[in-house]
């Protein structure tokens, strides 16, 4: 049986996890924001929105089934190799409501290690809690250190002369971190009633090309993008990491570099629910926040 408890979000020293735990809060919800780190800038909007903060560890799963009966749902933000025995833990403690986050990538690359993991993670929650939904978004962006648009944007704001891998004609579905972060807090909440593996994209899919001039746009900068063939460079990383030599790039990441990113088999969201902030708007945001 479900608690009558606090809502938990695990990771709330990153930005994924404070934006679902804020939005939870202005739901009008009692909220418990858990890190291993603390965030002095993240930690202070928290508390003004009356959110408790603790310390967890999810990997000491002792403590997370002591929690358990106290909860009324739980947000696991780390992807799912290493929320999963959380997950677990926090079903075993009784808790039926649960959101953990995948990778749209465990449906388009085939055997890979660090997939083969996520594929078998998703299947234990499946399993052991069929209760809990599973986010499989696609890239993630919207923040200064995203790792994903952020670097690209600071990557064009330093070349005029982008080399750009591959066709560029990969689809690409960007969503921004304030639209997954009002899914997940949607899904805990049950104002989206959906469980199981729900795979979730930005409002617009467009080739990589076109996201790479949509960048290009928004930090201010002039340039020209020049296609670089994929063939000769996946020899050379494949040589190079091959005698140890540390890249920016691994031959895992070339290969799929012209895979099609939109959601796979996306799940049916609610039209309230609809990811809103398209790619040109979360664009020109972060390239302010950076500064470009």
């Amino acid at each position: 049986m479900t608690s009558t408890g606090p809502f938990l979000v695990a990771g709330a020293n990153r930005p994924l996890g404070a934006l679902i735990a804020l939005d939870l809060a202005a739901r009008g919800l009692k909220v418990v924001a858990t890190r291993r780190h603390p965030d002095a800038e993240l930690d202070a909007r928290l508390h003004v929105a009356g959110i408790e903060l603790a310390p967890l560890d999810l990997t000491d799963l002792a403590a997370v089934r002591a929690l358990a009966p106290d909860v009324s749902g739980v947000v696991l933000t780390p992807i799912l190799s290493i929320s999963g025995p959380a997950a677990h833990a926090f079903c075993e403690g009784g808790v039926e409501r649960g959101v953990v986050f995948s990778s749209n990538n465990v449906a388009i690359v085939g055997e890979d290690p660090v997939y083969d993991r996520l594929r078998a993670a998703e299947a234990e929650v499946l399993q052991s809690a069929p209760g809990w939904a599973i986010l499989r978004p696609t890239m993630i962006y919207g923040y200064p250190g995203d790792g994903n648009l952020s670097r690209l944007l600071r990557m064009l704001a330093r070349l005029p002369v982008f080399p750009r891998l591959g066709s560029g004609a990969a689809s690409q579905q960007p969503i921004h971190v304030e639209d997954l972060a009002r899914l997940a807090a949607a899904l805990v909440s049950n104002e989206w009633n959906a469980a199981g593996i729900l795979a979730v994209g930005g409002p617009q899919t467009l080739p990589h090309r076109d996201l790479i001039a949509m960048a290009r746009s928004a930090s201010g900068r002039g340039g020209i993008d020049i296609p670089v063939p994929l063939g000769p460079i996946r020899a050379l990383v494949s040589l190079l990491s091959g005698v140890g030599l540390k890249l920016p790039l691994s031959p895992a990441q070339l290969a799929r570099v012209d895979l099609d990113k939109a959601a796979v088999d996306p799940a049916e969201i609610p039209a309230t629910l609809q990811p809103r902030i398209t790619p040109e708007q979360g664009l020109t945001r972060l390239a302010r926040e950076l500064e470009l």
